[in-house]
């Protein structure tokens, strides 16, 4: 099975960026990075065969992290992450409840705080909204999808992430010249050294994107169209 970068980092735009205000907030943030680099040489290096027994031990560090902060929006959107690479290992019917799950801890740490992570619970719930498809097979929102993003890109106005996801989401809804400045712009940042494996899977899908708007047609398919082919249903305008 063949998995697009889209599967972990589009679905979880994971920023470890941000400066810690406290000695308190500094540990778990040291935690979550920890958890995040294992994670990355997991899903990215590791070949699919051994990622499942690692992830599941990853999403259990996850769990206990957000117990044991669990005021703190950051261990949330971590436990996310695993369950988003979780739900492209396992595949078919499970992956629906891997992501749903993923669904509901990010709404939480948004109650929590939006802008941790600089907006990546924002625009993963964004990504999810629109990639999935809607009822009655999943709860994807294209509308709702919007929102989440815009919002991500209100806030942090030079990311790559928001930015790129942004385009992206425009050019999967067909709004091909909308798109190209955002993925333009995200082609011109950097990749950083704290996210340097995902950034570059990432900027590979970006050539691809700004292929598409300059040509303005779609050349991906929905996102779990590998894995349950009824997702495939969803496919992108032309």
């Amino acid at each position: 099975m063949k998995r697009s970068a889209y599967l972990a980092h589009c679905l979880l735009a994971f920023v470890l960026t941000q400066q810690p205000s406290s000695a308190a907030e500094a540990i778990v943030l040291g935690a979550v990075q920890n958890l995040r680099n294992e994670w990355e040489h997991v899903f990215y290096e590791l070949p699919e065969s051994q990622q499942g027994p690692r992830l599941e031990a990853l999403l259990v560090r996850s769990a206990n992290l957000v117990a044991q902060y669990p005021q703190s929006a950051e261990p949330l959107i971590m436990q996310a992450l695993v369950l988003c690479a979780l739900a492209g290992h396992d595949g078919g019917f499970s992956a629906l409840g891997h992501v749903k799950g993923a669904r509901d801890i990010l709404l939480k740490s948004l109650k929590l705080d939006p802008q941790a992570l600089e907006g990546s619970a924002l625009v993963t719930l964004g990504n999810l909204y629109y990639r999935l498809p809607g009822w009655p097979i999943s709860f994807g929102d294209d509308e709702r999808a919007r929102q989440y993003l815009e919002k991500a890109l209100k806030l942090y106005p030079d990311q790559l992430d928001t930015n790129y996801f942004y385009g992206d989401f425009l050019l999967y809804q067909g709004e091909f010249d909308k798109a190209l400045p955002y993925l333009e712009r995200a082609d011109k940042m950097p990749l950083r050294s704290e996210t340097r494996l995902s950034d570059l899977k990432l900027k590979q899908e970006l050539a691809q994107a700004l292929r598409d708007a300059r040509a303005k047609n779609s050349t991906r398919s929905g996102f779990f169209s590998n894995f349950l082919s009824a997702f495939s249903k969803k496919t992108p305008p032309k």
